[in-house]
């Protein structure tokens, strides 16, 4: 069940945000909610249909919604959909990061190599 949020609804006009693996789950919520409360949101992902279904989503409600394709664990994909991102909505003031992965360090001690883990 849905429930109102306790943020205004224009909390974040004029932001502009880029969620990693925002194309399905908790991530795309955020997405969702981020966009729901004024932010233009950019989301990445791996897998072009679940990126293309999610922005059908979320601009269906009217929001300002892009995706961009891209593996968090390829430094050239993370630094494309970066510069892509800015490039379309002329700056980035919230990232988040949470596509899925599974590493085998804390997050202080992962360095790039680590991204590869597992890919």
């Amino acid at each position: 069940m849905a429930t109102e949020s306790p943020f205004r609804a224009d909390v974040l006009k004029g932001k502009a945000a880029l969620v990693t693996g925002g194309g399905s789950g908790i991530c795309f919520e955020i997405a969702a909610q981020l966009a729901r409360h004024g932010a233009h949101v950019a989301i990445m992902g791996r897998r072009r249909e679940v990126l293309d279904k999610a922005v059908a989503a979320l601009r269906s409600e009217g929001l300002r919604a892009v995706g961009f394709q891209g593996d968090v664990r390829n430094q050239e994909d993370a630094a494309r959909v970066l510069a892509s991102t800015v490039e379309h909505f002329g700056k980035l003031d919230i990232l988040v990061n949470g596509a899925a992965g599974n590493f085998l360090a804390s997050p202080e001690d992962l360095t790039p190599k680590g991204f590869r883990t597992g890919a």
